[in-house]
Formats: C-alpha cells, structure tokens, sequence
C-alpha cells in the first residue's frame, strides 16, 4: 500500500493519539470544495507514541467520528489515512549514474544504513524528486515497521473503511498548506504542535527533506499550569488558551509558566535549521516558518518565536489556501493533516 500519495474517490482520517479528524473534499470544476469535516476526542491509554494498544476503542471513535462530521454525510468507505510520526521514517536518497532498472534494488539497499529497521521488518514507498545534479537521482523514501501499519490498517478495515493509502503526516500537511504554485527560492519549515508532540518538517528544492519529532506537546503545557498554579487539566487548559503569553494577563503568572517551554521549542527550531545547513546538500537558509496544528493557536507564541528566531519570517500556516471559500477555515489549524490527506482526492 503506498505510504506517500496515492488517487481515489476517498475521505481524509487524521488518527492522533488524541483526536480523530476527517476531512472531505470534491472538485466542482477548477474549484475544490470542502463537502464534510469533523473531530472527535480519543482519551488516553488508546495510543501510546502512535502505537495502538486498544482497537476496539478505536474501532468505536471512528463511528462517532463519520456519524458526527457535516454538513454532508461520509457515505465512501475509502480513505487516505495518516501514519504516527514517531513511527515513521522518511529519507531523502541520492544516486549517480543509476538506472530507472537499478533503482529498486540500490534503495533497499542503501536505506537500512539510515533507518533502524531491516528491509523485513518495513513496509516502504518511495517518489523522484527533483535534483541537483544533471546525473544525480533523488528519491523521498517512505518506510514504516510492518507492525505499525498493520495495525492501523486492520483497524479501520474492522470500521467497514478501504484504506487507499497510508501517508506519512509531513508530506500531507504540506499539501495543504502550499499554494499550488509555491516559488522554490528558500526552504520552508514546518511545525505542527499536537496534543501529545510537535513535529519539526523541512521542504527545499522541491521535496521535504527531513523531518524530526520535537519534545514539546500542547498538554505538557496545559499539566505544567495545573501544576504549579495547583488548578484543575480544565481550568488550566482555559487559562492557557485565554491568557497564553500575555504579560498583561493573570499578572503574567501563564505566561512565567510557558515561557521555558516555547524557549524549548525555539531552541529545537534552531538547531534542526541548523541541522540541515550542516549536513545536507546544496542547503540553504531558512527564511519562513509555517505553525500549524491546535496547540500553535497559543496566544503570543507567534510573537514570542519571532523574538527569538529573527532571521526567519513566523507565520500561520493556512490549510484552506487550495479550498474554495475556505476563508473560514483559515485558522482552523488543527485540520491540516486532515485536510492534506483529504486533497489525495483532488489533485
């Protein structure tokens, strides 16, 4: 089953350790249209670090998921699903003076050099893209343990659901968030702060180039406020989402809270763009950074990781930017991967 992309009449299905999301998208014409979305909470104790300990309870999110989503009902049974960051593994991989033929067999050979996986125990996918060199190749390999997505998949066969594909969440937040003509001066990076990880993509010449879990989770923010303000997760998960890093509000006390965890994030900022100037080829700097998922919605943090990383331009990322009418939808951060995978049916 591919893991990168993949073309069929199908819905998008966010599967987070915390929160399912679909996303349902038709083209009318030039224009695509957003037909059907929706969320739903999955508590703890059903993934742990993206690996799923209890189907069943799975099993029962998603009917609620698919009864719940508008304003038209999911009727496809087909569906491009996400696989866990923390699961997955995605590699850039050049050759020179390679054949189309040889090229199979020089990938498997190469990739159990860079992943902690033997070719066995993996399930991989690969695309070209483009490259520097007149006799370079250069593929973007996907890899997962067999393990992994053979859970996921016999889950959501259990719902009555085909997966198509099984896409890695970088390269399906992507696809949501650029444009369809994006000028390839400068890298993009791309960071998704989740419920339970935030996610560090980088995108150059044309293809992600690397990406790498950081250690900064939205409710590691919300358990740090309940904890030293001594207030309940719901009360500090309100206070966080009200007061965020206003020094105006509550006194500052949120914002003295918060403040070492987004310097934390800043920090893994820097060093993964540093990173990539050290040890890749034909790098370049990065100039603009894209935030996206339900925790970058943090009042102040734009501004306060401007202040820290003044080189680079900190923006929201927009999922709706290829949706027509999807004004609304512009902020709605914590659909981007969602949305991405639902667009596997578009383009």
């Amino acid at each position: 089953m591919p893991l990168l992309t993949n073309t069929f009449d199908a819905f998008g299905l966010d599967i987070g350790d915390r929160s399912l999301k679909a996303a349902y998208l038709k083209r009318a014409g030039n224009n695509i249209i957003l037909k059907s979305m929706g969320s739903v909470d999955v508590e703890k104790g059903v993934f742990n670090k993206g690996d799923l300990l209890k189907p069943d309870i799975l099993n029962k999110h998603i009917q609620q998921l698919l009864s719940s989503c508008g304003p038209k009902k999911i009727t496809t049974k087909y569906v491009h699903a996400c696989l866990p960051e923390t699961q997955t593994f995605i590699k850039l991989l050049s050759f020179e003076n390679i054949s189309t033929k040889e090229l199979p067999a020089r990938i498997r050979e190469e990739l159990p050099r860079h992943i902690p996986l033997s070719m066995e125990e993996m399930y991989i996918d690969w695309t070209e893209v483009p490259h520097q060199g007149e006799k370079e190749v250069s593929v973007l390999v996907g890899a997962i343990p067999k393990k992994t997505s053979d859970s996921y998949t016999n889950a959501l066969r259990q719902c009555g659901l085909t997966p198509v594909s099984l896409q890695i969440e970088a390269q399906a937040m992507l696809r949501a968030l650029l444009p369809a003509e994006f000028p390839d001066d400068a890298p993009l990076a791309v960071v998704d702060i989740g419920a339970t990880r935030a996610s560090f993509g980088l995108y150059d010449h044309g293809s992600v180039q690397f990406t790498v879990t950081i250690p900064t989770a939205s409710e590691d923010a919300t358990a740090a406020i309940a904890t030293q303000l001594s207030i309940s997760i719901e009360e500090a998960e309100k206070a966080k989402k009200t007061m965020g890093l206003d020094p105006q509000k509550g006194q500052g006390s949120v914002r003295n809270i918060l403040l070492p965890i987004v310097n934390e994030l800043g920090d893994a900022i820097q060093k993964n763009a540093a990173f990539y100037q050290e040890h890749f080829s034909g790098p370049r700097a990065v100039k603009n950074i894209l935030l996206c998922g339900g925790g970058s919605l943090l009042p102040g943090l734009e501004e306060e990781l401007q202040l820290k990383l003044p080189g680079a331009a900190i923006s929201f990322g927009n999922p709706a930017i290829r949706i027509f009418k999807g004004e609304d939808l512009a902020l709605n951060l914590s659909y981007t991967t969602a949305i991405g995978l639902g667009l596997s049916n578009v383009l």
